[in-house]
């Protein structure tokens, strides 16, 4: 599961069922979205916490962060509570950038034939060593993710990575003598393909790349090699 993908499709599922409720004169689409959008920021802890496959803290800080915005936009909380949670909301947020809670990553490389990842006002790095690489998915949301597959090989039947940028960046480090091949959806964003496909062999390992870009960008890369 890509979580960046299913949260791109809720969103756009979400906003074209209010217009068409609008249009069958039932609610304000205008409204019902100010009023309900976090609920977006809460699917997405959601989704962080199923792809982290555990309750970690960025999941806790987002469902809970897209609680209280709710409580707000409902005037739940009164009519001057957002005249308090916007400043609290940017101390916090800078907090979380200054100490580095939204880093992961770890020095180890795994020999997992799959791997996911996601950052959300941070940034993370996964990988694989892995000598039958079948798929992954690594999403950044305001944040970025570096795949490292330097030391994995794909399957003889061929790799798939799904990868989602949403207001961040997405590296993927191959080795030299794999085939890339890119497609999806660039939506004021945009990815870049600068592996050398120069003397590929014919049965070359093979990875599929399916992007979702949002204001954001994607990079598929060789490691970089020290120069004189």
């Amino acid at each position: 599961m890509n979580p960046g993908r299913v949260l791109f499709g809720f969103v756009l599922v979400s906003l074209g069922g209010l217009y068409l409720l609008e249009g069958a004169g039932i609610v304000d689409a205008g409204s019902t979205f100010g009023e309900w959008w976090p609920v977006a920021i809460v699917v997405l802890g959601v989704l962080h916490a199923v792809s982290e496959g555990r309750l970690a803290p960025a999941s806790v800080v987002l469902v809970g962060g897209g609680l209280v915005l709710l409580g707000v936009t409902s005037g739940l909380f009164g009519s001057d509570a957002w005249d308090l949670v916007w400043p609290a909301a940017i101390v916090l947020v800078g907090l979380w950038i200054m100490l580095g809670l939204g880093r992961t990553g770890s020095t180890r490389m795994p020999a997992k034939e799959e791997i996911n990842s996601i950052a959300v006002l941070g940034s993370a790095r996964v990988g694989s060593s892995s000598k039958h690489f079948l798929r992954g998915s690594a999403t950044a949301v305001f944040g970025g993710v570096t795949v490292d597959l330097t030391e994995a090989e794909p399957d003889e039947r061929g790799a798939r990575l799904g990868v989602t940028a949403i207001f961040g960046g997405v590296d993927v480090i191959v080795p030299r003598g794999w085939l890339v091949e890119m497609r999806g959806l660039p939506l004021l964003g945009g990815w870049d393909d600068t592996t050398d496909r120069t003397n590929l062999a014919s049965d070359a390992p093979r990875l599929d790349i399916t992007a979702l870009v949002v204001l954001g960008g994607v990079e598929v890369k060789h490691a970089r090699r020290w120069t004189r």
